[in-house]
């Protein structure tokens, strides 16, 4: 089988601090592009830049910013050949807390929280309500108390959270009610779902991003993949995961996500690679990608640099395709979801996960 080189770089990754205000997105970008190619397009859009590489953070706010229009009007002929993940930190917070504290009650009894997008479309609907319905400062309150109870999960923790959550839900309008009352009885369950001891918080969502990335490009091709990345990224603190679930032993199958589609495995990675950007012009060429998507979906872009964007997008940006964690209008057709059939999206990756291992120990 032939084997596809797929580049990645990020952006926006402040740790796991979610609720960073200067930082509102996280991006990562991937590309199938040889090195010769994207040295060519780096050096034809910014001919007078002098840095030791191409960075996003470096050429943003320098007199090569005009290079990004030169940039994007590449695009066009690569749109098969790059695609971006992106994730709005405060939702993904939402969906974390959903993910946690809703979700295992209502699988539990007898729903599969995540057949047909459910989870998605449920936190769009969370999150539409808390924002037109509600005062701004109870989203904010809400992300900030689960932050502090997930950054440290002890039973006082979880006991706070729970008291919390009960008292907003006490205070709150009546149509977003419904929402805190969940996520209190969740929090008032978790330990019947939950090992404390075991929880080490939901932060971690590079490697989930990396897996929607891959997943992406499985439906597309059929080749196996070569990983290479930037050696600064973090997200291989979960490299045993990471290793498992894209192992080439996974039986085949397909596998639901959690929007809803199929992604066939094993998804084949048969290398990750760790590289210096400074010696890769594709892992660069993805650098910038991800930038300008982190970038554009910030709320912050506002004024000059919003226009701007504008026309980086019209020049060529707009051909690329995107995928990610963000609030939308997209909300479901049905509450509660349909009966559980069979395992959930959560047993079918522990199964990869777990299963996988089984078999090659």
């Amino acid at each position: 089988m032939a084997v596809r080189t797929l580049y990645f770089d990020e952006s926006g990754f402040t740790k796991y601090n979610l609720l960073d205000p200067s930082q509102p997105i996280f991006a990562i970008a991937s590309a199938d592009i040889v090195e010769g190619q994207a040295r060519e397009i780096l050096l034809d859009s910014f001919p007078r830049y002098r840095g030791a590489e191409f960075k996003f953070s470096n050429i943003w706010g320098s007199n090569s910013r005009a290079g990004l229009l030169r940039f994007a009007a590449h695009l066009e002929s690569l749109q098969d050949l790059a695609f971006i993940y992106m994730a709005d930190k405060r939702f993904t917070v939402l969906t974390k807390i959903v993910d946690f504290l809703i979700e295992p009650y209502v699988t539990d009894g007898g729903y599969d929280f995540y057949a047909d997008g459910f989870c998605w479309k449920y936190a769009n609907y969370i999150h539409f309500g808390l924002t037109q319905f509600a005062p701004p400062e109870l989203l904010d309150a809400l992300l900030r108390h689960y932050q502090t109870f997930n950054r440290n999960p002890t039973p006082d923790g979880l006991a706070t959270l729970q008291v919390r959550l009960s008292m907003m839900a006490a205070t709150t309008e009546d149509r977003v009610k419904i929402f805190l009352e969940q996520m209190a009885l969740g929090a008032a369950l978790f330990e019947r779902y939950h090992s404390l001891e075991n929880f080490h918080g939901s932060d971690e969502f590079q490697t989930t991003t990396m897996l929607a990335i891959v997943s992406h490009w499985r439906q597309h091709y059929p080749e196996d993949f070569a990983v290479i990345h930037d050696d600064s990224s973090n997200f291989l603190r979960s490299r045993e995961m990471w290793g498992k679930i894209t192992s080439v032993n996974v039986p085949p199958q397909l596998h639901r996500s959690g929007d809803g589609s199929f992604v066939e495995y094993p998804l084949r990675v048969i290398s990750t690679t760790a590289m210096d950007s400074k010696d890769s012009p594709s892992i660069q060429f993805c650098d910038l990608l991800a930038g300008l998507a982190a970038k554009h979906f910030s709320p912050r872009t506002e004024g000059d640099d919003r226009v701007f964007m504008d026309q980086v997008i019209e020049a060529g940006l707009k051909h690329i395709t995107y995928n990610g964690i963000r609030p939308d209008v997209i909300f479901t057709d049905r509450i509660p979801p349909r009966r559980l059939d069979g395992p959930d999206v959560v047993d079918q990756m522990t199964d990869v996960i777990f299963g996988s291992h089984s078999q090659n120990s």
